[in-house]
């Protein structure tokens, strides 16, 4: 490590040091040096099973000279500590006694990556663990959906005042028309009610309730005959178009039927990534609702959260058939 003196003399010192025949220290230092480099780039990635956020990243090229050499070093000892380990696992015996890891799910057999266990998972469908992280979503976005209000505000008429030097002239140039508040969904009434397919929620109204689905959230004004739908999405992050365009297609005739009826309907679809990934729909929905302010930075960090948590819960008992009570 004599290169990364301060001293320009010691660094164009290159000893030569005595190892064994099939291990060099000046390439194991090299290669330390390029794997650090390379997770520099890449950034931080999942390594194990404990899932992402659970590991910090290390790799820093500007670190000061000791830290560096300490990075180097421990490089050095993870690759050959990893090698061992590659070894031992290949032996039979150990095979035999359950030290190699296998990817097979205990439960459906299926390959047991992390896409899986949160969104294809045969096994926690038929349980309703999908069904209860969505829930718990849910329940979050119609906290936040009930807080939002529609507003009648009337425009303001503003007018400018020139005056000359001196104050001894004064006149009035022309007014305009000034509009106070963002234009949201809501505004134009005030008796807007917001309902949940949840058991502690209010019921939908009957024109939704005759139909055979059943949306997230309905939120109905009775004076204006106005209807939103909001359908909430817990996808993976590879899978979020899929299901956009899935729930977009679920809710067409719906949409049809209720203009049919004299309501004005309009779906609005958001998608909460399983890993806390929150889409552009779900900022759309928060803005088209006039949500604003400390609550609207609020309510996705609270979505993700509770996702996150939802998807972790699931992640740990992902080998468990019968399940205890969350």
């Amino acid at each position: 490590m004599l290169e990364e003196s301060d001293d320009p003399m010691v660094k164009t010192v290159q000893p030569s040091l005595k190892t064994g025949r099939k291990w060099k220290v000046s390439e194991a230092v090299d290669e330390a040096k390029e794997c650090l480099r390379m997770k520099e780039v890449i950034g931080q990635t999942q390594t194990d099973r404990r899932g992402l956020g659970s590991t910090t990243a290390k790799c820093d090229q500007k670190q000061k000279a000791r830290k560096k050499r300490d990075m180097i070093i421990d490089e050095i000892r993870n690759k050959e500590d990893s090698t061992r380990v590659q070894k031992v696992v290949q032996q039979p015996q150990q095979v035999r006694l359950g030290k190699k890891d296998d990817p097979t799910c205990p439960l459906c057999q299926g390959r047991q990556t992390t896409k899986h266990v949160l969104i294809l998972y045969k096994v926690a469908l038929s349980q309703g663990r999908y069904t209860w992280r969505h829930n718990r979503v849910l329940q979050e976005l119609a906290s936040v959906i009930s807080t939002a209000k529609g507003e009648i505000y009337p425009s303001s008429t503003s007018s400018t005042v020139f005056t000359t030097e001196g104050g001894v002239k004064k006149w009035h140039g022309g007014s305009i028309t000034i509009n106070t508040h963002r234009k949201g969904l809501l505004d134009g009434s005030d008796d807007w009610v917001v309902s949940a397919d949840l058991p502690e929620w209010e019921r939908h109204p009957d024109v939704i309730r005759k139909t055979a689905l059943r949306p997230d959230i309905v939120i109905h004004s009775a004076s204006t005959q106005q209807i939103i739908i909001v359908e909430l999405t817990v996808p993976y992050e590879s899978r979020m178009e899929e299901a956009h365009a899935f729930k977009k297609g679920k809710y067409l005739n719906l949409t049809k039927e209720l203009k049919k009826d004299g309501y004005e309907a309009k779906v609005m679809l958001v998608e909460i990534g399983a890993r806390g990934f929150v889409d552009s729909s779900a900022y759309g929905l928060l803005s088209k609702l006039s949500i604003g302010g400390n609550k609207r930075t609020k309510a996705p960090r609270l979505l993700v959260e509770t996702a996150e948590n939802g998807s972790r819960w699931i992640w740990s008992r992902r080998n468990e058939r019968l399940l205890h009570k969350a």
